[in-house]
């Protein structure tokens, strides 16, 4: 039990403007039963964050990135260092997310029991309300999570649930898996790069699972759709997820995309909804300018270490 507990573990925490939630974030790593190094990469905050890591935190090895590179980006700056500097384990952490002491070594203990998993996330519990944070009940409901509601009501819970995605907010990658998969793919700006990684994990006959006795919480904001039904940037990201799924072929899920914009269109059409009639045109139109640098993501998708080379 020891050996795995005596692991270098390498936290990785990508912050912006994240002043709010820093001293909770790095105070509670501290406290971590299991030693830890720890890397923040600044994607160029305009707040505290940076004088506060760096005054109140010397132990944490502050990088700034000079621009705000997005979740992936940055990450994968962090992802490189930790394989550089042969660490055994990369967790990645949100800014937004805090610790419990036993946190991490709930899920090595678990990763020791369960070595084909290559992603293993603790439970995302609220700070403000104390129970599932909402995002996080989605992943774990019963048709993507066999068993778990039912095993927690009946306070019979299993060492590890399998399940085919969980969002980025605390994942605890080995590196021998790192290797495998590699890091974030930069085509996504923000969002989605965390669906996409899930999506190659399981291509690589790689499983992903949460540990019920590992806990974080996590600040999570729960968002309207129709805060970004009509937002370009955040509807190109679905298009990339729907045309990066590597399991398919890629001229099946070109030639579904297009058919299923033109009947959504003329659906549109019929029925005079205007304004998503011209935005769904301007979201195809601009798809296809991306079909190019997709097919090309998508082969280095299939390679070790994509996108960390």
């Amino acid at each position: 039990m020891n050996s795995i507990l005596n692991k270098k573990v390498f936290v990785i925490i990508v912050t912006y403007n994240g002043e709010q939630w820093i001293d909770k974030c790095l105070s509670s790593l501290r406290e971590s039963s299991v030693p830890l190094e720890v890397y923040a990469l600044d994607n160029c905050s305009t707040d505290n964050t940076v004088s506060a890591i760096r005054t109140r935190y010397p132990e944490v090895n502050l990088i700034e990135t000079g621009s705000n590179l997005g979740f992936g980006k940055a990450n994968n700056i962090g992802l490189k260092i930790a394989i550089e500097k042969n660490a055994d384990f990369v967790f990645l952490l949100n800014q937004d997310a805090y610790f419990l002491p036993d946190t991490m070594q709930a899920l090595l203990i678990a990763y020791q029991n369960n070595p084909e998993y290559g992603i293993l996330s603790p439970i995302h519990l609220h700070p403000k309300h104390g129970g599932l944070e909402w995002y996080f009940s989605t992943y774990v409901v019963p048709e993507k999570c066999k068993e778990f509601y039912s095993d927690i009501y009946m306070r019979k819970p299993k060492e590890i649930y399998e399940l085919p995605f969980v969002n980025a907010a605390a994942w605890l990658i080995p590196v021998h898996y790192l290797k495998i998969i590699g890091g974030f793919d930069p085509l996504y700006p923000h969002y989605g790069e965390d669906e996409d990684y899930c999506s190659r994990t399981l291509y690589k006959k790689i499983k992903i699972g949460v540990v019920p006795s590992s806990i974080i919480y996590h600040d999570g904001e729960v968002k309207n759709w129709e805060t970004v039904k009509f937002n370009l940037k955040r509807q190109l990201i679905v298009v990339f997820i729907e045309l990066k799924n590597i399991q398919l072929s890629y001229k099946f899920l070109l030639l579904n995309f297009l058919k299923t914009k033109f009947d959504r269109c003329v659906y549109l059409l019929i029925f005079r909804k205007w304004k998503e009639l011209f935005f769904t045109i301007k979201l195809t139109f601009t798809s296809v300018t991306y079909f190019r640098k997709i097919s090309k993501s998508r082969k280095e998708a299939r390679t070790s270490m994509a996108y960390l080379k």
